[in-house]
């Protein structure tokens, strides 16, 4: 698949000439003098555009100079871009871009704002088929500068195209839709094929970004409007598209459906180009669902096709060549004869012709020699289809086989993580229903201080549920990926300053002090909300397994592009068995606090899969008895 249609300005109107009309103007031109003759060479210029190019070209130059010594400016720019697009559809770019920069001068002279971003655009076009993107943007974008300000609605859609056009070759995808959906707003509805285009256009670009989706969307518009004004090639094209849509949505039943439309299509109307486009679009839809021969023998129809189009346009070219011999031979031959006193010069101009014909017959001995190697590189590249057919398929066993010890793993993992949800559940149930039930029946006979003593376990019990209750559910949304994950620029000191406040309670119980060593404007690129679960875990633990009376302190050190985050604190620390325990859900690792406080092991694999997913990562410097230095990185900018 391409991108299709780069779009030039012009003022003229393409018109269809019949062979008796040209004979016609021909005639007039024998006779016609001044602004008359400039006239009727422009129209024969024109004539010629679907029939030879190179006469087209001879018109169009003799036209240019007689606008030269006739007209105004203008109309002599308008004159060298005639010339001008003539020359790029005979892919002569250099001369191309000269001619139009040309006329540019004089447009610019003349301060024509509109005439000067057409120019600009036609630039453009030419640089992107010279696939010099940089160049092409730069005189697209200065076209589209100067639509904006004259508000031209044509001169805005054509130019939004074609700038959507070089940012999807400059792999810049997202500012491609952007201005092919500035098209959209700016289309006239009775601008249904340069719609179709635009949509087809959107389409691409989004599979470019494999959201296969929205191109399928955006071609199925594109089909319906080409289907309602019956343009025959783009509806082959873009059923083919949709068809390839449909290969990577896995909807082989569909695909094949719109594919065979294509196919159909193409047929019908001859074009050679899109027949061989179906066919290694079906070669594609085989080799997807497996059906390896298939595949093989409709990439061996494409690739007969491509050989038969190569050839064909191979001996257009080498027609082309010898009328253009031919040409120059009788000019040659004319020129001789007006002259015949001058024997040398014959002799000369006869030798000339032999070394041009002998050119021209090395020529073809180079196309052949090009066409066997072609032939030859065709059918080692079919051999490697076939070779990367069988390691496809060896792929595929060994991923069925990875995927069944990954089902495995997984399986115990689940197990593993229901026993310790069995476990770290019935302690807290049991403690509010055993002592509440107590309560229940025989409050009367309790004092107060025993009611008291009952309430604060049922209270603790309820928070270490709650707690169990809210890691779980952290722990699930991980796992499920439905974690909302919006990061930002974030003001690291602030946030901490939050969490501390929220723990403020819990660390005056035990009379440990938090000290916060994190300088202003210090910033994270991160989502809040998971920075401040994190924090809120690691905190938590700090002054869960800190002695009364001790310390905590939060510290940072910015480096290249990160920020490395440490808890650090006086407590009990960990052994370096122990350590190793941290982090793994099988080895579910949790130890009572200092004031005999539960943990359900969840938080720190919790704090690691939020780590990991903002782009840092975490660890744990510890020794028994000499407290513990919980660590992570955050990046400060996007990444």
């Amino acid at each position: 698949m391409s991108i299709l249609s780069v779009f030039f300005f012009s003022n003229a109107v393409q018109a269809v000439y019949v062979n008796t009309e040209i004979d016609s103007l021909n005639g007039l031109l024998e006779t016609s003098i001044g602004i008359e003759k400039i006239e009727i060479l422009n129209e024969l210029s024109k004539a010629y555009d679907t029939i030879s190019y190179d006469k087209s070209l001879d018109y169009a130059k003799q036209a240019l100079e007689l606008t030269k010594e006739y007209k105004g400016k203008e109309d002599i720019a308008a004159s060298f871009d005639r010339v001008a697009r003539i020359y790029y559809f005979l892919s002569n770019y250099d001369e191309s871009i000269n001619y139009f920069i040309e006329s540019l001068k004089i447009r610019e002279q003349n301060n024509d704002k509109l005439a000067i971003a057409q120019s600009y655009n036609n630039l453009g076009v030419v640089y992107l088929n010279l696939k010099n993107d940089n160049k092409a943007l730069e005189y697209l974008q200065k076209a589209w500068d100067l639509s904006e300000e004259i508000d031209d609605d044509a001169l805005m859609r054509k130019t939004a195209i074609n700038l959507g056009i070089v940012y999807a070759q400059l792999s810049d995808y997202y500012k491609s839709l952007e201005y092919h959906k500035k098209v959209l707003t700016l289309i006239d509805e009775t601008e249904l094929k340069q719609l179709s285009v635009c949509l087809n256009n959107i389409g691409l670009v989004y599979w470019y970004l494999k959201d296969y989706d929205k191109a399928l969307e955006y071609y199925l518009d594109a089909l319906e409007i080409n289907e309602q004004e019956r343009y025959k090639w783009s509806i082959s094209n873009c059923s083919r598209n949709v068809g390839i849509m449909y290969i990577e949505l896995y909807d082989y039943n569909k695909a094949s459906i719109y594919l065979t439309k294509a196919l159909t299509i193409a047929k019908e109307i001859g074009s050679k180009h899109l027949i061989k486009d179906c066919y290694i679009a079906f070669s594609e839809l085989y080799f997807a669902k497996g059906n390896y021969k298939k595949a093989y023998k409709y990439h061996k129809i494409y690739s007969d096709i491509n050989d038969s189009i190569f050839t064909e346009e191979l001996g257009k070219n080498i027609a082309e060549l010898e009328v253009k011999f031919e040409t120059v031979k009788k000019e040659k031959e004319i020129e001789i004869l007006k002259n015949e006193k001058e024997i040398d010069v014959l002799k000369s101009k006869k030798n000339e012709t032999q070394r041009n014909f002998l050119i021209i017959v090395l020529l073809l001995v180079l196309f052949l020699i090009i066409i066997l190697y072609s032939r030859y590189l065709l059918k080692q590249k079919t051999n490697k289809i076939l070779e990367d057919a069988n390691q496809q398929l060896n792929i595929a066993i060994n991923k069925i086989s990875k995927s069944e010890e990954d089902f495995k793993e997984l399986n115990a993992t689940k197990d593993k993580f229901f026993s310790i949800v069995a476990h770290d559940l019935k302690a807290p149930f049991n403690s509010l229903l055993g002592f509440s039930e107590i309560l229940v029946k025989k409050a009367e006979q309790y004092d107060k201080e025993k009611i008291k003593q009952y309430s604060i376990i049922i209270n603790t019990s309820a928070h270490d549920l709650f707690n169990l209750a809210e890691n779980l559910l952290h722990w699930a949304r991980c796992q499920s990926g439905n974690v909302q994950y919006n990061p930002k620029k974030v003001d690291l000191k602030k946030l901490v300053i939050n969490i501390i406040y929220t723990l403020e309670i819990s660390a005056k119980k035990k009379n440990i002090t938090v000290y916060l060593e994190i300088p202003k404007n210090t910033y994270v690129y991160a989502d809040a909300n998971i920075i401040s679960t994190v924090l809120r875990n690691l905190l938590s633990n700090a002054l869960k397994f800190t002695e009364k009376g001790g310390k905590v302190s939060i510290t940072c050190v910015e480096k290249d592009n990160s920020v490395e985050v440490s808890v650090v604190d006086t407590g009990i620390g960990i052994s370096e068995e122990n350590i190793k325990k941290l982090f793994i859900l099988e080895n579910q690792y949790t130890t009572r606090g200092t004031f005999d406080e539960k943990g359900t092991g969840l938080g720190l694999i919790i704090c690691k899969e939020f780590i990991e997913r903002s782009g840092g990562k975490i660890w744990v410097e510890s020794e028994s008895g000499k407290g513990s230095n919980f660590r992570f990185t955050l990046p400060k900018t996007k990444n």
